[in-house]
């Protein structure tokens, strides 16, 4: 059956509108999880391996591994010549609203939940005198939705909706780093970013025997600048100040949109492609840490992030899509503690660490804050480094009771 443009449009104009609350009035209410929001927490930054979750996401002043050149690549002249990572993870988070979910198509009762295992992170890093190096892969952010295949029949009707969405944001940085006057390190480091979001809506009614279909998909890619700065004013206090470059997420963007009768012999399908940009912020930090003694050491994050700036331009789009962003401050703190023992006649390092964080969300409505409570262990055999890292959170303010977890294993390996 073939129809003119305008016709496509008249027939499918009651499709738009039944999509309607997730393009216009879900993006207002969604806050925590519009689409391009990261699985558990907006406030990205740098790469926590587990030493640096374990200790309240802290990782502005202490050098624990190579993923250092993702937070404060000044920190890589404290590790050693060579210093090898690998770190993998499993984040669970819960959400309420979501696309569809919970914003005037499809209701649940309570919250929905998602895990996301990855293989997250492979660095390493080399020190040469006072220069140091490092190279590293990394997945920054998660996009996925929990998976909704929804079925109703009733005598004489019968219909199924099916959600999916799935996308991730990739990292490779090169970072330098060089240490002057012996107290001062100063470090840089060049991102490529780049990952995928891909969403796609099905409804199905059997016995009209009819099907709507809204599929999106984007591509990213964007580039930026991340540095730092170690000053240790004395033997026992150290400082710290980062910072990463605002930059555009840039995406090539693809829509499908689908009405499909059989019965009828109507198949109507309208596909666009365009340009979409996320506008990413500016994100500072300083840090501070102290060394009681060689076996006990605190330190703490605060994190900056100029969410107020936050936009985007969708499909090339004139007017940028509605997200009501405020500035907000992230707080971490965490102390490691060392232990020794023997094993098998040899010397083992079992370091304790534990941390708070305060970490509130960019919307300006719900005012919404995670509290988390983080603590892990690990085993330092000679030249190789096993770490647990755990964090536990609640949310609080968007009335819903929202939770998060992450667990983390990290393997360095230092000569």
């Amino acid at each position: 059956m073939r129809i003119s443009r305008l016709s496509a449009f008249v027939l499918i104009l009651p499709l738009i509108l039944t999509f309607l609350p997730e393009t216009s009035r879900a993006q207002l209410v969604m806050g925590q999880y519009e689409d391009e929001a990261p699985l558990r927490t907006w406030n990205t930054f740098g790469f926590t391996t587990a030493p640096s979750l374990a200790m309240g996401e802290t990782q502005f002043t202490l050098a624990s591994d190579s993923s250092a050149s993702l937070s404060n690549p000044a920190l890589l002249t404290d590790l050693p010549k060579i210093t090898l990572t690998l770190n993998s993870s499993v984040e669970t988070a819960s959400m309420f609203k979501f696309s569809i979910v919970n914003t005037g198509v499809f209701l649940t009762e309570g919250n929905s939940s998602l895990s996301y295992l990855s293989f997250d992170f492979a660095g390493a890093s080399f020190r040469l005198k006072n220069w140091a190096f490092s190279f590293s892969v990394a997945l920054l952010e998660y996009y996925p939705r929990p998976l909704i295949d929804f079925q109703y029949s009733a005598m004489f009707d019968a219909y199924t909706l099916n959600f999916n969405q799935d996308g991730a944001l990739q990292n490779i940085n090169f970072s330098v780093a060089r240490r002057l006057f012996g107290k001062i390190s100063l470090g840089l480091g060049l991102n490529y970013a780049f990952g995928y979001l891909e969403k796609e809506i099905q409804e199905e009614w059997v016995s009209q025997n009819y099907s709507i279909t809204d599929r999106k998909s984007h591509e990213f890619k964007g580039f930026y600048i991340n540095g730092g700065l170690v000053w240790d004013l004395t033997q026992k206090l150290r400082i710290a100040a980062v910072f990463r470059t605002p930059f555009v997420k840039e995406s090539d963007s693809e829509s499908f949109l689908r009405y499909y009768s059989p019965d009828t012999n109507t198949d109507i399908q309208i596909e666009a492609a365009g340009q979409s940009e996320y506008e990413q912020p500016f994100v500072t930090g300083l840090g501070v840490a102290y060394t009681f003694s060689p076996r006990l050491r605190v330190a703490s994050d605060l994190t900056f992030y100029k969410w107020s700036e936050y936009s985007i331009i969708y499909f090339d789009q004139d007017d940028e899509l509605e997200r009501d962003f405020k500035d907000i401050l992230k707080v971490g703190a965490g102390i490691e503690y060392m232990a020794t023992t023997r094993l098998f006649g040899q010397d083992l390092n079992v370091p304790f660490r534990a941390g708070l964080i305060h970490d509130p969300q960019p919307m300006v409505a719900p005012d919404s804050s995670y509290f988390y409570f983080s603590f892990g262990t690990g085993i330092q055999w000679r030249k190789l480094y096993f770490d647990l890292g755990m964090l536990i959170g609640e949310e609080g303010g968007s009335g819903n009771s929202l939770s998060a977890k992450k667990v983390t294993l990290s393997l360095s390996f230092k000569m």
